[in-house]
């Protein structure tokens, strides 16, 4: 029986974290082991995991932001697991959500990510349909732009844990703090190895006031706000590709992914990589923003 080691950071999660655990504890033919990295609770969440026994390892820390919280145990997580996925701490799993994503990354040569589709609930848990009518698009270009891969669906092989836990290939802190893990694991097999998409669903993701990330739209005029108020927040994407370039270089195989990398990661540095992206309509696409707002980010050099 394969085992995986599922990875959760939790804040504040005693609504509805015990139907979680509950679930991924009651997994179908593998071997699990939750790793609960808990990011400065003070709810009764420490106190609830800590009542249990050895299938649930639980690892009290200081506040560090969802992105880097998740990253954490990336990196604390040993490499002796067959398969690793990452779990929110409000959603519910089906029985065989595990097993069937094994099912898929047996045997896969190299860096391998598995990703699915998403039944999107109510707070109270009731169905609502499916996140994705058709398979989004799973490409580097895409996650650079708009990432549309939950973290709570991602199950990943050895390979690609060896290459993410290592410390040459760890991202700046700061970077999860625009573009958060899900993102980085994305893109690292997306320009490594590969990502293989279930079009089924084998998740419960559950939709409520207090997610910290979710499947709702923010306004542009928020957006802007955020980043006037957060310079962190700034220049995601080109920081993104420019991180991506830094730790992974030697790993991708595809000159053409490192050259577009760069073009993206350095574009203001000349005013032919401002006017490339400034005509480049499918990045448009890519970005699901207007052609406007498009090119005013990259003028200003906020891309």
């Amino acid at each position: 029986m394969k085992k995986v080691a599922v990875l959760m950071s939790t804040y504040n999660g005693m609504r509805f974290l015990p139907e979680q655990v509950e679930s991924i504890l009651s997994q179908k033919d593998v071997e699990v082991q939750l790793f609960v990295r808990d990011d400065g609770s003070s709810d009764g969440t420490v106190d609830y995991l800590s009542k249990f026994d050895d299938r649930l390892t639980l690892i009290p820390g200081k506040n560090l932001g969802v992105g880097n919280s998740f990253m954490q145990l990336v990196y604390m997580v040993p490499e002796t697991y067959d398969y690793y996925a990452f779990s929110d701490q409000d959603d519910i799993w089906m029985q065989e959500k595990l097993a069937i994503a094994v099912n898929a990354l047996d045997d896969r040569p190299g860096s391998c990510l598995y990703v699915s589709n998403q039944t999107l609930t109510d707070a109270g848990g009731k169905p609502i349909g499916n996140r994705y009518a058709t398979a989004p698009d799973v490409s580097f270009r895409q996650i650079l732009c708009q990432n549309m891969i939950s973290g709570c669906t991602m199950v990943w092989n050895r390979e690609l844990h060896v290459l993410l836990s290592d410390p040459s290939h760890r991202p700046d802190p700061e970077l999860l703090r625009a573009r958060i893990h899900d993102v980085w694991v994305a893109m690292a097999a997306a320009v490594t190895g590969e990502i293989l998409y279930d079009d089924e669903s084998h998740i419960y993701y559950r939709q409520h006031e207090n997610n910290v990330v979710g499947v709702r739209r923010t306004p542009i005029l928020s957006q802007w706000m955020d980043k006037v108020e957060k310079p962190e927040l700034r220049c995601g994407r080109s920081r993104l590709a420019k991180e991506t370039l830094r730790c992974f270089e030697d790993q991708i195989k595809n000159p053409e992914i490192r050259r577009q990398l760069h073009c993206y990661g350095f574009y203001k540095n000349t005013l032919s990589g401002k006017l490339r992206l400034l005509k480049d309509v499918s990045l448009i696409a890519n970005t699901r923003e207007s052609a406007t707002f498009y090119r005013l980010k990259v003028i200003f050099n906020l891309f």
